[in-house]
């Protein structure tokens, strides 16, 4: 991908006033609602407006499980399409995410639900895991909601793999900072459509703030990433160079920018 405007000095010695990683998502739906910002694969596109509706839905049921800045709810979620509202929830409620893999040894799960103490999990195959029911969302005010969220609130708890290593806080601004880099230096824009092939969580937030769309690919289907890409006209993607032709044997014009951390 061509590096976006003014790539021509370091961008790790750019400044940036800090804000939440959530506040640009919320300011790029009300802009454009109407505008595409989910595109799953074998399934109809979700707007803008639409994907912050039901995220705002979501987390008015994580407030009620005690959801809020300084508090942790863990994300037990295998497909994108389900992931990204959640992941958006969990944002917009002011509490923190914990990844949770449901394939993850039962002795290892019980060790970071106790460790990390979320209040809730969202998801499935995890102990205590659950989904709001559709009569529950439907009672949902879809407006965004009030927190008392700052730049220096952890969006993110992460644990590395295997053993018992400690849980690595990330904050909202670091996230925005990480963000604002991939944009200068990759410039992503409304007519973007970007696939998402399983990179960091807080990554799905970068096209969602610029107006692009996140193509979304089926986790059970990965021979048909590069039908997919086709088929959705991609336009960029981030992943490392080792699984591109492996992924997508001939991508055509879309814009590669090669996964750096």
């Amino acid at each position: 991908m061509e590096p976006g405007t003014g790539a021509g000095r370091p961008v790790g010695a750019r400044r940036w006033p800090a804000t939440t990683a959530i506040g640009p998502f919320e300011a790029q739906a009300a802009r454009t609602p109407h505008a595409p910002a989910l595109l799953p694969a074998g399934a109809a596109a979700v707007s803008y407006g639409e994907l912050n509706a039901a995220a705002n839905r979501t987390a008015r049921c994580l407030a009620d499980r005690g959801a809020r800045p300084g508090t942790v709810v863990g994300l037990a979620l295998t497909r994108p399409a389900d992931l990204v509202p959640a992941l958006l929830a969990v944002a917009k409620s002011g509490a923190a995410y914990l990844p949770l893999d449901p394939d993850d040894a039962p002795g290892r799960l019980a060790w970071l639900l106790a460790d990390a103490a979320p209040v809730c999990v969202l998801g499935e195959g995890v102990p205590a895991a659950e989904r709001p029911a559709a009569e529950e969302l439907a009672g949902r005010a879809v407006t965004d909601p009030p927190r008392a969220l700052t730049p220096q609130h952890p969006l993110c708890r992460a644990y590395g793999p295997g053993g018992r290593p400690a849980g690595v806080w990330t904050t909202h601004a670091e996230v925005d900072r990480r963000v604002r880099e991939l944009q200068a230096a990759y410039g992503l824009g409304a007519g973007d459509r970007v696939l998402q092939l399983g990179l960091p969580l807080w990554e799905f937030l970068w096209p969602l703030r610029t107006g692009a769309a996140l193509v979304l690919a089926d986790p059970d289907r990965p021979g048909e990433v590069g039908e997919l890409v086709r088929e959705a006209g991609v336009t960029a993607l981030r992943a490392a160079p080792s699984v591109l032709g492996e992924l997508v044997p001939e991508p055509g014009p879309v814009h590669l920018a090669p996964q750096r951390g």
